[in-house]
């Protein structure tokens, strides 16, 4: 495996951003610089593993993985750099895809490593495995230079320290959550799932227009409750009211990490925050937008 500090960009697929529950915003994006006229590439998805953490996967023309891997990324102490982590697609994995690779373990790196530490704007490329007759298959991370907290987008929300009253009474409180931002977010409340938010509605999703935001404030009701959620900075970027459509799944919990019981995981029942510049971030078998 060869990492460095320089873009691959050779055939290189659209780059998603994300905003992860630690506030940090990266953007990845698969290259095939040995690809021949005529060879289709992988297809690249992500899909969340934790918080702070999400699985990279690569399916071939047959909709089986042929790679996977986790990769998690921390601020550091001196608040400049950023550490980026990969791990095995291991157990959590299989279980959340067991037919990933038709009922094999699907070919991942095999073990923990670490990559070396990266400023907003640099790019860390990784070599990640050879395939015939694809050819060599390389993955760019950049931190902040394509995912800015300031992006000049009216739809763009920004959940900040967020605390959520449902019916009049306090549910639930993010009072350290670093604040998250981009096209669309949501945010897990323990015992009632998954909201998903969006300032337009998102084609062919089951997204209801019930909402609005006001400054710090946005409101909207589902399932005949009344949901008042207060942030302490303005949840649009660019404009001070705007409409809202909102997705609730009683069912959704987090997968990955998330839901492992260990010091260094967070605990499963908790309040948390997220965004992305795509919905398969989180639903990714909704609307026919992903395998």
């Amino acid at each position: 495996m060869v990492i460095s500090l320089f873009a691959a960009a050779a055939g290189a697929q659209p780059s998603p951003v994300m905003s992860l529950s630690n506030g940090i915003r990266l953007s990845i994006a698969a290259s095939f610089p040995d690809l021949q006229p005529g060879v289709p590439p992988l297809k690249a998805e992500l899909a969340p593993a934790s918080g702070d953490s999400f699985y990279r996967i690569f399916w071939d023309q047959n909709q089986l993985a042929v790679f996977a891997y986790e990769i998690a990324v921390t601020r550091m102490p001196d608040n400049a750099r950023f550490n980026i982590l990969m791990r095995p697609a291991g157990d959590e994995f299989a279980r959340r895809f067991p037919k990933a690779d038709g009922g094999k373990p699907v070919p991942t790196i095999p073990g923990d490593r670490s990559l070396p530490p990266v400023r907003a704007g640099e790019r860390a490329s990784i070599e990640l495995f050879d395939l015939p007759p694809i050819g060599r298959v390389i993955d760019r991370i950049e931190i902040g230079a394509n995912a800015s907290a300031t992006a000049d987008s009216n739809d763009r929300l920004r959940f900040s320290n967020m605390t959520v009253y449902i019916n009049g009474v306090r549910a639930a409180s993010g009072a350290a959550m670093k604040a998250v931002i981009g096209k669309y977010a949501m945010f897990y409340i323990p015992g009632r799932g998954g909201y998903f938010f969006s300032t337009d509605p998102p084609a062919g999703r089951p997204f209801v227009h019930t909402g609005l935001v006001d400054g710090v404030r946005m409101r909207f009701t589902v399932d005949n409750d009344a949901y008042d959620c207060v942030a302490s900075a303005p949840i649009l970027l660019q404009a001070k009211q705007g409409e809202l459509w909102v997705y609730h799944d009683p069912n959704y919990r987090p997968g990955g990490n998330l839901t492992n019981s260990s010091a260094t995981a967070p605990a499963p029942n908790v309040f948390f925050a997220a965004a992305a510049d795509t919905l398969n971030w989180w639903l990714p078998d909704a609307g026919g937008e992903s395998r």
